[in-house]
């Protein structure tokens, strides 16, 4: 990649900026849609009586809960809040770092004075006593009283896969933000996960704070949605034209897929800036069927083939007997899979279940469910999946 835009800076051609970042957990260079939720989320920070206050999203894999975690961060960094963001491991310690500068203390005891420090190795007096006290689970409370206190415009924490969170650790988070709101202080909470983490979360006793909190399932953009990102995108680059009709074929082939509408757009540009482009560039049909063969290559490799790699084999062969019974609406009928399957339906009930909460399918109505993640139902039965490196051995016959 390095010698490729190298190469053609050396030779002073035309180079269109590739605003698209098809990295998964990570942040896009361009940020497109979930404005409604962005705006309540700036209306909540000056009104502390929103439900705003606090919010959990969650979502499958690639529909951008990260990147709008991210967003929210930097909308409360830019109105002067303190934020502090927070992954999985170690949440409660990360956030005490964060809180007081450190997580241990050392405190140095005399028969004239009784001094704190930080670490260790600081000078005392002859028969001083050194004792460490760890900071742990117990300080979380007054050390974010004392932060919220201190910070003019408010606290924000965001604590994203919050599923991989130990639930004792989401309890001690609760419960400090439910003091410190009662108090009055002016705190702000919002959290990411998979589909299932909101009710698995939210049935334990100590995390009550969280049944408050504003529910948002993140999931496939609608069709004006993904229009009207993809034209704000490539209207953005000066110099490029792409006809309506092109933006129609992107919009219908992402299915309104977060990370697939930025691997679309970043494979275009790749191949737009390959055909040596002047200052002016009319996208052509040849560039848009090559980024959508580009894009969906890498979406089986990056996003379908991981998310069958983490299911149990029993999820796979519902899914690909699933696939099977689909009929024109795209729904499969239960009953239809157990017969397919040979087996009683309560015998798949757990299965499906398993699956649903994960947001690899829906039931949309009773007896009925349907693929939630796009080109699944089609990917699940090119088998068998394994990488290209073994399928090159194995035709060599190795």
């Amino acid at each position: 990649m390095f010698l490729f835009f190298h190469f053609f800076a050396k030779a002073g051609l035309q180079m269109f900026k590739n605003p698209f970042t098809p990295i998964f957990g990570g942040k896009p260079g361009v940020f497109f849609g979930r404005n409604e939720i962005l705006r309540r989320f700036e209306l909540a920070m000056v009104d502390q009586g929103s439900d705003d206050r606090a919010l959990f999203f969650t979502g499958t894999r690639g529909c951008g809960k990260t990147a709008l975690l991210e967003q929210i961060s930097l909308k409360a960094s830019a109105a002067k809040r303190r934020t502090i963001d927070l992954g999985p491991e170690d949440t409660i310690s990360q956030l005490i770092h964060e809180l007081a500068g450190f997580d241990e203390t050392t405190s140095t005891i005399s028969p004239s004075a009784n001094v704190n420090v930080l670490g260790v190795g600081a000078g005392v007096s002859t028969g001083s006593v050194s004792k460490v006290k760890r900071i742990g689970r117990d300080s979380l409370q007054p050390l974010l009283l004392d932060a919220c206190a201190k910070a003019k415009k408010g606290l924000l924490v965001t604590v994203d896969e919050v599923q991989k969170v130990p639930v004792e650790d989401i309890s001690s988070l609760c419960n400090a933000f439910q003091m410190a709101s009662r108090k009055g202080l002016d705190i702000m909470l919002a959290v990411a996960g998979l589909p299932y983490a909101h009710d698995t979360i939210t049935k334990n006793e100590g995390c009550t704070y969280l049944r408050r909190a504003s529910h948002e399932e993140i999931g496939l953009f609608t069709w004006d949605e993904a229009a009207d990102a993809f034209t704000g995108m490539f209207s953005g680059i000066k110099g490029l034209k792409i006809r309506p009709d092109y933006v129609d074929l992107l919009n219908t082939t992402s299915y309104g897929h977060p990370y697939l509408m930025q691997l679309l757009g970043f494979h275009l540009m790749t191949l737009v800036n390959e055909s040596n482009p002047g200052k002016t560039h009319d996208v052509s049909k040849k560039e848009i069927d090559g980024c959508i063969s580009n894009a969906l290559l890498a979406y089986d490799r990056r996003a379908l083939q991981p998310l069958l790699d983490e299911l149990p084999d029993n999820d796979k062969k519902y899914l690909s007997v699933m696939s099977d019974c689909l009929n024109r609406d795209r729904l499969a009928s239960t009953a239809d899979i157990a017969q397919k399957a040979g087996v009683p339906q309560s015998k798949l009930s757990r299965t499906r279940a398993h699956l649903i909460d994960h947001g690899i399918i829906a039931s949309p109505e009773r007896g009925m469910v349907m693929f939630c993640v796009p080109y699944l139902a089609d990917y699940i039965k090119t088998s068998p999946h394994v990488s290209g490196a073994v399928e090159v051995a194995r035709k060599r016959g190795v």
